[in-house]
C-alpha cells in the first residue's frame, strides 16, 4: 500500500499520536493510559489502530517495557513536530479567547531551578496567573534534544563554553537552538555553618582538602570545573567524597559539619540567608560560567513561552543589582 499525503491525513488523528507518543515516553500502555486518564484497552486499542493503518508493528514489548520498532521510531520524531505545534496551536488560540493563558514547559539545570525560575515563575503568575508553568530537571544531554524536538518551549541552563561552535549535538552545521545570555553564575566552596573552617581567619583551598565532600556527578559540566579547581591547586580529587545533583541531599549531608561542597552560588542562596550553609572565602571568585535561556531557532515560540523569557529577564536583573561581578559576557 502506497501512503499519500491525503491518506494519511484522512485516516490519521492528532489523538492517536498523542496516545502514541505517551506510550514511548512512559515506556508501557499502564502507566500512558495512567498519565492520560484513560483504561488500559482503550490506550491498547489506539495502538493496534496505529499498527492496523500502518500496516506493520510500531512498538517492541519487552520485560522492561516497550520501545519502537524503526518504523515507529520514525513516526515518533514527526509526532513529536505535530503534538509541539498543536501546543502552540492551542496556545495562541487560548492567548486570543482568554487573555493570558496558555502552557510553557521549561528544562533545567541544578542552579536555575534554585533561584531563577521560582523568581521567574512569581512574576509569570502575577502577570498572567493562568499559565501553566511545567518544569523538567535533567542533564544537558537530555533536554536539549527534547527542545530541538518540541518537547520543551525552553532550557534554562550553564551555556557550554564551546556553544557558539556547535549545536545541541555536537556536530558542526546549522544551529537548531539558539540561547540568550542571562547572567554570570559563580560558584562557592560551601558547608554547614558550624563547620570548624569557618573559625579560622585565613583559609586556603588545601586546607580543606582532607574533609568529606561533595561533588558533582562526574556527567556533568560542573563537575569538570570542580576536577579543573583541584588540579589548579596541585591537589588529587579527595579520596572521601559523595557524587551527588541533589541540592536537598548535598545540604543534608553538610549538616553534620564536616562535609564540603562546590555548588553555584545561586543553588545555596536562601539556605545561607537560613543560617543552614556558609561560604568559605578563599580570595576570589569561582566562575562557573553563563547562565541562559535556551529556545527553538525553527520553530515559532508560544505567547506563554515569550512572556516567561521577559520574567526571566526582570529576574535576571534583580540578580544583577545584588551581585555587581556577576555579569553576562
Amino acid at each position: 500500500m502506497k501512503f499519500t499525503t491525503l491518506s494519511i491525513a484522512r485516516k490519521l488523528k492528532f489523538y492517536q499520536l498523542i496516545v502514541y507518543a505517551q506510550v514511548l515516553e512512559s515506556g508501557s500502555i499502564l502507566r500512558a493510559a495512567q498519565a492520560l486518564n484513560l483504561t488500559q484497552p482503550s490506550v491498547t486499542k489506539v495502538i493496534h489502530e496505529l499498527e492496523s493503518y500502518f500496516g506493520a508493528p510500531l512498538l517492541l514489548r519487552g520485560n522492561r517495557g516497550v520501545t519502537a520498532t524503526p518504523l515507529g521510531e520514525r513516526i515518533l520524531q514527526r509526532s513529536k513536530s505535530f503534538i509541539a505545534d498543536l501546543r502552540l496551536l492551542t496556545d495562541e488560540v487560548n492567548a486570543f479567547l482568554e487573555g493570558s493563558a496558555g502552557h510553557v514547559i521549561v528544562g533545567t539545570l541544578i542552579s536555575a531551578s534554585a533561584w531563577l525560575l521560582p523568581r521567574a515563575t512569581q512574576l509569570l503568575k502575577q502577570k498572567a496567573p493562568k499559565v501553566l508553568l511545567s518544569l523538567r530537571v535533567g542533564q544537558m544531554d537530555q533536554l536539549f534534544p527534547a527542545l530541538a524536538d518540541g518537547e520543551l518551549d525552553l532550557v534554562v541552563s550553564r551555556i557550554p563554553d564551546d556553544w557558539d561552535v556547535r549545536d545541541w549535538s555536537g556536530r558542526n552545521e546549522s544551529p537548531v537552538l539558539k540561547v540568550e545570555p542571562l547572567y554570570r553564575e559563580a560558584l562557592c566552596v560551601v558547608a554547614g555553618a558550624r563547620h570548624p573552617m569557618h573559625k579560622k581567619r585565613s583559609i586556603k583551598f588545601a586546607d580543606l582538602h582532607a574533609y568529606p565532600w561533595v561533588l558533582p556527578t562526574r556527567d556533568s559540566f560542573l563537575r569538570r570545573t570542580a576536577d579543573a579547581l583541584f588540579a589548579e591547586a596541585g591537589l588529587p580529587i579527595p579520596e572521601n567524597i559523595v557524587e551527588s545533583l541533589s541540592i536537598l541531599t548535598n545540604i543534608t549531608l553538610m549538616q553534620d559539619q564536616r562535609t564540603i561542597a562546590l555548588m553555584p552560588r545561586e543553588a545555596i542562596r536562601n539556605f545561607a540567608d537560613a543560617g543552614l550553609l556558609k561560604e568559605f572565602h578563599l580570595g576570589g571568585l569561582l566562575h562557573f560560567g553563563d547562565i541562559g535561556c535556551f529556545y527553538s531557532a525553527t520553530r515559532e515560540p508560544t505567547p506563554a513561552s515569550l512572556m516567561l523569557r521577559e520574567c526571566l529577564r526582570i529576574a535576571s536583573r534583580e540578580h544583577l543589582s545584588d551581585f555587581d561581578d556577576s555579569k553576562p559576557t
